[in-house]
């Protein structure tokens, strides 16, 4: 008991010294990496694709308190537990780290969004016109990143945009400077992004692999990949999200309910359309309207995944009503495990012992998730994900290194 109690402690401690300890760990970090990766002093300064490079770290630390932050003060309504568990679910993702050279954007994207809070929360002009050229700074940043993450992810902070502009809609009423710096900070950021739009990178295999819907399952095999050795595997790397049950939870509640509509709505409705581009695609049309176009579905699947990652940690901890009772949460988990056993999985995952724990996997994280009111089941569902997500991620860079 005492040694649980000393770990409660040393984390709380860690917490609330977050950025002096972020600091410390990218000092030590970097140092030791250097001398692990025996490489140039230009390389350790600047590259990020060699594991605990000095800017990898700044990378890796940043993620760290930007996934965090978003967490605790628009996600979680500040509950610390699920802000942490929510952070490493981000941070040791087979998307994040398979893929580190290429997530700036949910770098600059989280960002951004919290820069946005902090106007919304700040009523000092001095500080809020700090912010506003924070976010033109961060802007420029996102559009020089991945072009398919920076347009798919794109979506998934718009609707968090829209979450806050609808929460704090009284307060800009009363405060119409406000308005004016968001709306004049907007036109600045856009101007900005279509100045260097062009230099959005983008890679060569974008649209060369397509697994429609059966993509969107491959959390459930992210423990696995570090293990595997395949042609562009990190393409398949995504957050454990328990998808779709977080979708269609909301949904449901949507129904049933008229509460936390400014939340659940575009998010669910950002789920809702990537899922039916995974499956089928738009019209080119629209594809060019919403810049998806040469965007493959395996790299929408992140950002759908995202989404239902953010609904999931919001209805653990703000929803109150109870949807479904014992009998309805065996159905649909049983419903759902029929996709896991017709979905089609890669090559290197197609045997039957896999499918027994990818079965297994959904069986359990669904069930916990559905019964999200209970204390004992969200306690065992943190466990899961955290355990799940610390194997997606911490193996990629052990076994590098």
């Amino acid at each position: 008991m005492k040694v649980i109690k000393n770990s409660k402690k040393v984390i709380q401690k860690i917490i609330d010294n977050r950025y002096l300890f972020s600091l410390i760990m990218i000092i030590i970090s970097a140092i030791f990496g250097y001398f692990i990766n025996s490489i140039e002093l230009k390389q350790w300064i600047f590259c990020t694709d060699r594991v605990l490079s000095l800017w990898w770290n700044i990378k890796f630390y940043s993620l760290a308190l930007a996934s965090y932050e978003l967490f605790y003060n628009i996600i979680t309504n500040k509950n610390q537990s699920f802000s942490v568990v929510g952070t490493i679910i981000i941070l040791f993702s087979g998307c994040v780290q398979l893929n580190f050279t290429k997530i700036d954007s949910l770098i600059f994207g989280q960002i951004i969004i919290l820069l946005i809070y902090k106007i919304l929360n700040t009523k000092s002009l001095k500080f809020n016109i700090l912010f506003c050229l924070f976010i033109v700074f961060c802007s420029i940043g996102y559009s020089y990143s991945y072009r398919p993450f920076a347009v798919t992810f794109s979506y998934v902070f718009i609707a968090l945009i829209i979450f806050e502009l609808i929460r704090n809609r009284d307060l800009l009423k009363n405060e119409k400077n406000k308005i004016v710096l968001l709306v004049f900070t907007l036109i600045i950021s856009i101007i900005a992004v279509f100045i260097s739009n062009k230099n959005i990178y983008v890679s060569e295999n974008d649209k060369q692999l397509s697994f429609g819907i059966s993509g969107l399952y491959s959390y459930l095999y992210n423990v696995l990949l570090p293990f595997k050795n395949f042609d562009n595997k990190e393409m398949l790397g995504s957050f454990i999200s328990i998808f779709p049950i977080p979708m269609l939870v909301s949904l449901v509640y949507l129904y049933k309910n008229g509460k936390h509509i400014d939340f659940l709505l575009p998010i669910t409705v950002v789920s809702v359309l990537g899922t039916i581009f995974c499956i089928s695609g738009f019209p080119k049309i629209i594809e060019n309207i919403t810049m998806l176009n040469g965007i493959g579905d395996l790299n929408v699947m992140p950002a759908v995944c995202l989404a239902n990652l953010y609904i999931m940690f919001y209805i653990l901890s703000n929803v109150e009503e109870k949807l479904f009772n014992m009998k309805y949460m065996i159905r649909i988990t049983i419903v759902m495990l029929l996709f896991i056993v017709l979905i089609r999985y890669p090559n290197n995952f197609s045997n039957k012992l896999y499918l027994y724990f990818f079965a297994g996997e959904f069986t359990v994280l669904s069930f916990l998730f559905l019964n999200y009111k209970d204390k004992k089941y969200q306690k065992v569902l943190m466990f899961f994900l955290v355990v799940f997500s610390l194997i997606s991620g911490l193996t990629v860079n052990l076994l590098v290194i």
